[in-house]
C-alpha cells in the first residue's frame, strides 16, 4: 500500500512540474513578444517619422510582423486561458493604428500620416507592454507557486520512501553499504572539478552579455544609416532649390531664413520625448492662432532643427507666400548638418560599446598581477550593462580619486559583473543603483548599493555557497557570489553585505600595496 502511495505522490510532483514548465514556456514567449514588439514600434516610427517606407525598411518589417505572429500562435497553443485576451485585443488594436499609419506612408500621403494621433498610439504600445509585463509576472508567480507545491509532495514522498526502505532495510542493508563508498568517491570527484565548474560560469557570463548588447549596437548602427539618407536626400532637395531662393523671398525674409538657419546649427535635434511632444504642440497653437496654414508639419520641422522658443519671430516670414518653402528649404539645408552630429555621436557610443566588450572579454593567462585602475573597470561593467540600466534604474556614480592597485583586471571585472548584475535583478520594476569607490587607509573600499526588497536572514547566511540560488531553475547557477568571494580572497581583500528592504550594499575592499 505504501508503494502504491509513493507511486500516486510521484505522479502527482510529475504533474505539477509539467504544469510549472508550462507556465515557464509561456513566461518565455511573453519576453519574446515584448522584445518583438518593441522593435516592430522601432521599425514603424522610424519609417513614419521618414515619411517613406523603402524596400529594406519594408522587408524587415514583414519579417518582424511574421516572428510576431508565430510567437501569439504558439502562445494560444500553449496556453487557452482567458487572462491572455486582453493581451491579444491590445495587440489587434495597436496593429489596427500603426498599420493605418503605415498605409497612409506607403501611399504617399505623408501630411496625412504626420497628422495621426501619435499620443494615442503610443498610449495603446505603453498599455500592451505593460500588459506583458503583468502577465510575464503571473505566470512567474505562478511557476513558483506549483514548484513550491511539488516541492512539499517531493518532500511527503521521500519520508514515505525513507519509511520504506526502513522497512527493507535488512535485505539492502549490504547494497547501501557499497552505494556509499560509490558516494564518497563521487565526492572526491566532485571537489576536483569545482574549479572548473568556476571557469565555465565565467564563460557562461560573457556569452549572455553579448546577447544583451546586440540590441545596444543595433541603435547607433540604424541612427546612422538613417542619418545618411537624410542627409542625401536632404542635399539633393537644397541644391535644387537654392537657385530659385531670391524669387521666393524678399530682403526681410531671407533675413529670417538665415537666422532660423543659424539658430538650427547651434541647436541640439529633438529626440522625440515627451517633453518634445508638448513643445511641438505649444508651437502648432501659435502658428494656428496667427492662421499659418499647415502649422502641424511646420511645426514638426521646427522642432526637428531644435527651433522651440522665439517663434513670434518668425512670423513675417511664416505669414508671407512662400512660408511653408522656406522652412522646408531650411530644414534641407540644416538637416545635413544634424545628421552628420547624429551619426558622430552614434559612431562614439558604438566605439564605446565596442571597446567595454573587448575589454571584458579579454583573458590574461600570465597569471601574474597588474596595476589597474579599479574606477576604469567598474565603468567597462556598467558599459555593458547600459541597456539594461537606461530603462528604468537611476544610476549613480560616486567616484572618489584613489591609488591604482596591483591585482588581477579581468578576475575583478568578473566581481563587478556578478555584484552589479544581481543588483539589476534585485530591482525588476526599477529603483536607484549607485557605484562608489573609497580610499580608507590602505584599502580601496568600492560599494554597490541597490534599492531592492533586500536579503531575508535565512538567506544571508547562504549567499557566497557554491551552488545556492534564489533564483528559478535553469536561471542561475549559484556560483556568481562564490566566485566574487574566491576573487576577493585571492586579492587578500574582503567582502561584506548590508542589506535590509529597500538597501542592499555589497562592500568590497582591497589591499592598495601588493601582497
Amino acid at each position: 500500500m505504501a508503494i502504491i502511495v509513493a507511486i500516486a505522490t510521484a505522479v502527482a510532483i510529475y504533474q505539477l512540474n509539467q504544469m510549472a514548465e508550462s507556465s515557464n514556456n509561456t513566461r518565455l514567449l511573453l519576453t519574446q513578444v515584448k522584445e518583438q514588439v518593441s522593435r516592430l514600434n522601432a521599425l514603424e516610427w522610424e519609417g513614419i517619422s521618414k515619411g517613406t517606407i523603402d524596400e529594406d525598411l519594408t522587408e524587415e518589417l514583414a519579417e518582424n510582423k511574421e516572428s510576431t505572429s508565430i510567437i501569439l500562435n504558439e502562445l494560444r497553443q500553449i496556453d487557452r486561458q482567458d487572462n491572455l485576451n486582453k493581451l491579444f485585443s491590445l495587440h489587434r488594436l495597436y496593429r489596427k493604428q500603426i498599420d493605418g499609419a503605415l498605409k497612409l506612408v506607403s501611399e504617399g500621403k505623408i501630411k496625412e500620416a504626420m497628422q495621426i494621433d501619435a499620443d494615442g498610439i503610443d498610449k495603446i504600445y505603453d498599455e500592451l507592454y505593460a500588459e506583458v509585463f503583468t502577465l510575464e509576472k503571473y505566470y512567474v508567480e505562478q511557476k513558483e507557486q506549483r514548484r513550491k507545491i511539488a516541492d512539499i509532495g517531493t518532500t511527503f514522498s521521500l519520508i514515505l520512501s525513507a519509511a520504506i526502505i526502513g522497512g527493507l532495510s535488512y535485505n539492502f542493508n549490504r547494497r547501501l553499504w557499497n552505494k556509499n563508498q560509490e558516494l564518497k568517491a563521487a565526492l572526491t570527484e566532485l571537489h576536483q572539478t569545482q574549479d572548473q565548474l568556476i571557469q565555465k560560469e565565467k564563460m557562461a557570463s560573457l556569452g549572455q552579455l553579448i546577447a544583451g548588447i546586440a540590441h545596444e549596437i543595433n541603435n547607433p548602427l540604424g541612427i546612422i544609416k538613417a542619418s545618411a539618407s537624410n542627409t542625401d536626400k536632404a542635399l539633393q532637395e537644397a541644391l535644387a532649390e537654392i537657385a530659385s531662393l531670391h524669387q521666393h523671398l524678399d530682403s526681410k525674409e531671407q533675413e529670417i531664413l538665415f537666422d532660423i538657419v543659424n539658430r538650427a546649427l547651434q541647436n541640439q535635434p529633438s529626440l522625440g520625448s515627451q517633453k518634445d511632444r508638448v513643445l511641438k504642440r505649444k508651437i502648432t497653437n501659435t502658428l494656428q492662432e496667427n492662421d499659418i496654414d499647415n502649422a502641424r508639419y511646420i511645426a514638426d520641422l521646427l522642432m526637428d532643427m531644435g527651433i522651440t522658443e522665439d517663434i513670434e519671430s518668425l512670423l513675417p516670414l511664416l505669414k508671407g507666400d512662400s512660408g511653408e518653402w522656406a522652412i522646408q528649404f531650411a530644414y534641407n539645408l540644416t538637416s545635413c548638418f544634424i545628421n552628420n552630429q547624429m551619426i558622430s555621436n552614434a559612431v562614439d557610443r558604438s566605439a564605446k560599446i565596442v571597446f567595454a566588450l573587448k575589454s571584458y572579454s579579454h583573458f590574461d593567462q600570465s597569471g601574474k598581477k597588474q596595476l589597474l585602475n579599479v574606477t576604469e573597470g567598474l565603468e567597462t561593467t556598467l558599459a555593458i550593462y547600459h541597456n539594461q540600466l537606461k530603462r528604468n534604474i537611476n544610476l549613480i556614480r560616486d567616484y572618489q580619486d584613489v591609488l591604482d592597485i596591483w591585482g588581477y583586471p579581468d578576475e575583478l571585472i568578473q566581481v563587478w559583473t556578478n555584484l552589479i548584475f544581481n543588483a539589476i535583478q534585485a530591482m525588476p520594476s526599477g529603483g536607484t543603483l549607485t557605484i562608489a569607490t573609497r580610499q580608507q587607509e590602505q584599502e580601496i573600499e568600492v560599494s554597490i548599493t541597490d534599492t531592492g526588497s533586500g536579503i531575508s536572514e535565512d538567506i544571508r547566511q547562504k549567499i557566497f555557497d557554491a551552488f545556492f540560488t534564489t533564483k528559478p531553475a535553469g536561471e542561475g547557477s549559484g556560483l556568481g557570489l562564490h566566485i566574487s568571494r574566491r576573487i576577493i580572497d585571492k586579492h587578500q581583500g574582503r567582502i561584506t553585505l548590508d542589506t535590509k528592504p529597500g538597501h542592499t550594499q555589497f562592500s568590497v575592499w582591497l589591499p592598495i600595496k601588493s601582497v
